[in-house]
């Protein structure tokens, strides 16, 4: 996830949108990256105070770039599921919720806090990566049931590539644990670039590169044993 800039701490914390399913004049909220392609991505940690009880509260909220329709958001919403059902804790816990922003139909993502440390799914850290993973044998394990998912998805017959180019998509965290990150558009679909004359030649870069990157980390589990 992108670093804040000091014009970002200077600008405040807070979400400055209207999102109608939420409270949020005096919200917490921390901006902690702004380099995701379909979202922006805050950060709320404190107290929540009701009668007799106070719970602590540590989450992110996934705020959708672009007004998006109930069916786009429902396609959002199934492609999470499957991928949670198939990678379990690796895919932290997250609800979509179909609202308004600033009187737009949209989406936003409420999902467990990870604090990302580690930047699993870029090819220059693999001098680190090797040793590192050597020495934590959970992460290696989901590391290889990442893959093997992953790379079975690619080849099935209705072919899927999981989202490995954006920033810090695939982490491990400060528990040490992988995580993958994504919740927007978690799959690209290469059978639909033949649907068209001429495929968008950035989504034809974002699938190549996701590609590349999980032939890299099938390479990591090898070199990890």
């Amino acid at each position: 996830m992108a670093d804040r800039s000091p014009a970002d701490d200077a600008a405040g914390d807070r979400l400055g949108l209207d999102v109608a399913c939420l409270w949020l004049p005096n919200a917490p909220l921390t901006l902690i990256s702004t380099a995701g392609h379909h979202c922006e991505v805050w950060r709320s940690v404190g107290r929540l105070v009701r009668t007799g009880a106070s719970d602590g509260i540590d989450i992110v909220l996934k705020r959708h770039r672009e007004p998006c329709t109930l069916e786009q958001a429902r396609c959002y919403g199934r492609d999470y599921l499957e991928l949670r059902a198939a990678l379990g804790d690796i895919v932290p816990p997250a609800r979509f919720v179909v609202t308004e922003v600033q009187g737009e139909a949209s989406v936003v993502v409420l999902a467990r806090t990870c604090v990302p440390w580690f930047d699993l799914a870029r090819p220059g850290n693999a001098e680190e990566a090797v040793p590192m993973l050597a020495r934590m044998p959970r992460a290696r394990a989901q590391l290889r049931h990442f893959v093997d998912t992953a790379r079975a998805w690619r080849d099935a017959r209705d072919a899927r590539v999981i989202d490995l180019f954006g920033v810090a998509n695939l982490v491990l965290d400060t528990t040490h644990s992988v995580r993958y990150l994504d919740s927007f558009g978690v799959f690209f679909y290469p059978d639909l670039l033949h649907a068209v004359a001429e495929p968008d030649p950035a989504l034809v870069h974002r699938i190549e590169v996701s590609l590349a990157r999980l032939d890299y980390l099938a390479e990591l589990c090898s070199e990890v044993g």
